[in-house]
């Protein structure tokens, strides 16, 4: 009898769980419709404390899409998913998951959910306008990024362009500055033998005149050392 009392007791205490993880849920979505979406994701997040229930998963992720937490988002809409619910569920989380990967700008991903969304409902129109939103913007990216690696492709080339002309220049500088270089040389050179011809023509004017004063010193001697005769 005693033993009977405590499964009842227990079942009780069960009871009153799922009770109270269902009232947090009512809490959150209360606060979800009145936009408090950080309250509600509070009282979602309780309600799973109690009872990992399914709705409670996806309400949290809704609050999170809401407050722009998409990554966070998708991992419980994912979580959904992966899990064993019927195909409504299924395709309502392929769906959020798909939006929250959209606004990621995570757009092959988003379109991979939205397909798997159509294949448990086909004639879902939001899921199908997303779709093809979804592969416009993929095409948009693909475009941007081909243009942006152009662009970069554009500026090596023109940086390339640019070294090679400063590399031309500074060759051609350097060959200018070889061939003064080399005119220089035999000016110099010139100059040198010139400086040098002068030196000897200097020396040999000043040998001429050292001869020149010699004779006329030797004939000034030669004057005043002569007697001269008494007639």
């Amino acid at each position: 009898m005693k033993y009977f009392m405590i499964i009842l007791l227990l079942l009780s205490s069960v009871t009153a769980w799922s009770q109270d993880s269902k009232e947090f849920i009512r809490k959150g979505n209360k606060e979800y419709k009145n936009k408090k979406f950080n309250d509600a994701e509070i009282n979602y997040r309780k309600s799973l404390e109690l009872d990992k229930s399914h709705k409670a998963v996806f309400n949290l992720g809704d609050a999170l899409y809401k407050q722009e937490q998409f990554d966070k988002a998708a991992q419980e809409f994912a979580a959904i998913s992966k899990g064993k619910h019927d195909d409504e569920t299924i395709s309502k989380a392929y769906h959020n998951l798909g939006n929250s990967f959209l606004k990621s700008q995570k757009y092959q991903e988003s379109i991979d959910a939205f397909k798997k969304s159509l294949k448990l409902n086909p004639k879902d129109i939001d899921t199908k306008y997303n779709l093809e939103y979804a592969k416009m913007m993929l095409q948009k990216q693909q475009q941007q990024q081909q243009q942006n690696q152009q662009n970069k492709n554009q500026n090596q080339q023109q940086q390339q362009q640019q070294q090679q002309q400063q590399q031309n220049q500074n060759n051609e500088n350097k060959d200018k500055q070889d061939k003064q270089n080399q005119q220089q040389q035999p000016q110099q050179q010139e100059q040198k033998i010139s400086q040098k011809d002068a030196e000897r023509m200097l020396q040999a004017l000043n040998q001429e005149e050292k001869k020149l004063q010699d004779k006329r010193k030797k004939k000034a001697e030669g004057v005043r050392g002569k007697i001269l005769k008494q007639w």
